[in-house]
């Protein structure tokens, strides 16, 4: 008999025994049972390189049997992606590394969304397809919004305003908030031992990413502060490394890896951790696709207590940055 024969029975017999406590969700969740034996989830060896890491779980990604004969049984969203035989993610065109970046030697996508980008297309049993034409973290929102792609995955942190226009999943990562403050300018200010008290009422410029979740935080967190935006991460850090702002803005990861790739950071440079202000990182999907949502959060469920070592700060930032980092 054919596989096809095979995987219709095994759906038909999940159909019956779910169909007595929850038809609408099976809906979503049989997209996963029914694929799963088939297709498999690949999860690498810990040390494979983020690069092996990928290449491995693109690899089960290719081999996979994209056709399915009916689709009827499911929700419009899911049924849409299953289709059309790929899953769209919507990532920043600037890398976010250690999230997604372009391997140096190699040019391949890599990185943490990658990963779990893979890990959704292949529960799913489909492609992984990646639209990298967003020029801000508000520019993938927007992709989701217009139904350019089903789920923005682009270490987008969850806030309010964005809420209002899609629906975010549980976070997958939570990042403490944080500062890195020039020392030097500082000492215009006053001394070190001063800064903590300070900083609850931060006065001075205080250098974010445009159209980030930060340029909001800021303004709300650091209402007196003369907030400066910039295009890039890269132009924010190096303003301040110039003098041209006291301090910049981020999660707590994108400061550990600036002290990582810049050696005088540690002496030029003071880190603060806002340990009362977090940064949730999230997927969102559009705001009419809550069967998708809630798949997306069965997934997590499951998945991040298998890797629970892989989502810690320190550790993303060695894994993807090299030993000597903190």
């Amino acid at each position: 008999m054919s596989t096809g024969f095979f995987k219709k029975r095994a759906v038909r017999e999940r159909w019956r025994g779910v169909t007595r406590w929850w038809l609408p969700l099976f809906a979503v969740l049989a997209v996963s049972c029914g694929r799963e034996k088939g297709a498999g989830t690949v999860s690498p060896p810990e040390e494979l390189s983020p690069l092996e890491t990928v290449r491995s779980l693109e690899a089960a990604n290719s081999r996979l049997d994209v056709s399915l004969a009916d689709t009827r049984a499911y929700p419009r969203e899911i049924r849409s992606i299953l289709s059309r035989g790929s899953v769209i993610f919507a990532m920043t065109a600037a890398d976010q590394k250690p999230f997604f970046y372009q391997e140096e030697t190699t040019g391949e996508l890599i990185g943490l969304d990658v990963e779990i980008a893979y890990e959704i297309a292949n529960r799913l049993g489909v492609r992984a397809v990646f639209n990298r034409d967003a020029a801000s973290f508000d520019g993938v929102v927007t992709k989701v919004v217009n139904k350019e792609a089903d789920i923005a995955l682009s270490k987008l942190s969850r806030t309010m305003r964005r809420a209002e226009l899609v629906r975010y999943t549980k976070p997958y990562i939570v990042f403490r908030q944080a500062l890195l403050v020039n020392r030097l300018e500082f000492a215009k200010i006053g001394p070190e031992d001063q800064l903590p008290g300070y900083i609850k009422n931060f006065q001075g410029s205080l250098g974010v990413i445009k159209n980030s979740s930060y340029e909001n935080y800021a303004a709300v967190n650091f209402p007196a502060a003369a907030i400066e935006a910039f295009d890039t991460w890269g132009e924010t850090v190096d303003a301040l490394f110039a003098g041209k702002v006291l301090a910049v803005y981020r999660d707590e990861g994108e400061i550990l890896i600036v002290n990582a790739i810049r050696k005088d950071a540690a002496m030029l440079m003071k880190t603060v951790f806002i340990n009362d202000q977090q940064d949730p990182i999230a997927m969102a999907v559009n705001a009419d696709a809550p069967f998708l949502q809630e798949w997306l959060n069965v997934f997590l469920e499951e998945y991040l207590p298998q890797k629970p070592e892989e989502f810690i700060t320190a550790r993303i930032v060695r894994r993807h940055f090299g030993a000597g980092a903190p």
